[in-house]
């Protein structure tokens, strides 16, 4: 679906042509290349155009806080595959597999340090935002790498994917906003809309990994999540029920506060975006959950 929209491919035409364009070793180069190609569904990026047009801004005045996004969330993948060592992402190998470690650190790294370089253009407030979120992905992903070695229940879960997932989420909707115009209600409803959205997508996340754990018997999962709290609590056929209308009150929640806008193309594919990460990417992964809902 998404693929489709005229936004993503904007974005994605952005980006070939940053890698394009950058002046660094071949290298590096020809890895920025590889976890480029290796695609993606850019929705952060997406939902930055989307929400500074909606607000009344121009793709152009906001497309350097879309790359830096896609960016850092880029970095963010490749450092998680090296902690997780995961071998692929996408069906694709991952940048530590295809080259090595090294490289994917530095990579990550490299990537990091770029999307500061292009959110650099914005006011004090928009850059000061950015590099906190980029901290708290980190302590969020600290949370999740350590669950199984502290007491981690329903509120540290939260908490947990509050930072690593829903944070960059919630900034880049609201720092869209800030960045043309002043309506800071605006900014707040996006801040909110982001938020409950990368909650709803991290908890489909957690249930779709969940469930492939249950279909291989051999399979551990990596870190303790809502379903698997859940499931110790109160069984297995509970805890994807309790997950699922979880995952419902957060599309709900996100989807509530566009309210606050007028009807345009804008606003419809911000909600159509959160069915798509959300039911749609449930229905089309695990078809069997349907029965639950």
């Amino acid at each position: 679906m998404i693929e489709h929209w005229k936004e993503y491919q904007i974005v994605n035409k952005e980006l070939y042509n940053l890698i394009e364009q950058e002046q660094t070793l071949p290298k590096i180069k020809k890895a920025l290349k590889y976890v480029i190609k290796a695609g993606g569904k850019r929705t952060r990026p997406v939902i930055v155009l989307l929400c500074g047009k909606l607000c009344g801004g121009n793709y152009k005045k906001i497309m350097n806080m879309a790359l830096a996004v896609e960016l850092i969330h880029t970095a963010s993948l490749v450092h998680d595959d090296l902690i997780d060592k995961g071998v692929k992402r996408r069906n694709i190998e991952t940048i530590h597999v295809k080259y090595d470690v090294s490289l994917a650190i530095l990579l990550g790294d490299w990537l990091i340090s770029k999307s500061v370089e292009l959110i650099s253009i914005y006011k004090n407030e928009i850059i000061e935002d950015f590099a906190k979120v980029g901290m708290r992905m980190v302590e969020g992903e600290t949370l999740d790498t350590y669950s199984k070695m502290m007491n981690f229940d329903e509120s540290v879960y939260f908490k947990c994917i509050s930072s690593k997932t829903a944070s960059l989420f919630a900034s880049s909707a609201k720092n869209a906003c800030k960045i043309v115009c002043d309506d800071y209600e605006a900014a707040n409803h996006l801040f909110r809309y982001g938020k409950n959205l990368g909650i709803a997508y991290q908890l489909v996340d957690d249930l779709i990994e969940f469930l492939d754990v249950l279909d291989d018997k051999k399979s551990e999962v990596g870190s303790i999540t809502i379903p698997t709290i859940y499931e110790e609590k109160f069984g297995t056929e509970e805890a994807i029920y309790r997950t699922l209308e979880m995952i419902m009150r957060y599309v709900e929640k996100s989807k509530s506060e566009l309210k606050y806008f007028e009807e345009c193309e804008s606003k419809e594919k911000l909600l159509k975006i959160v069915d798509y990460m959300t039911v749609k990417m449930l229905s089309k992964r695990k078809p069997e959950i349907l029965e639950f809902l």
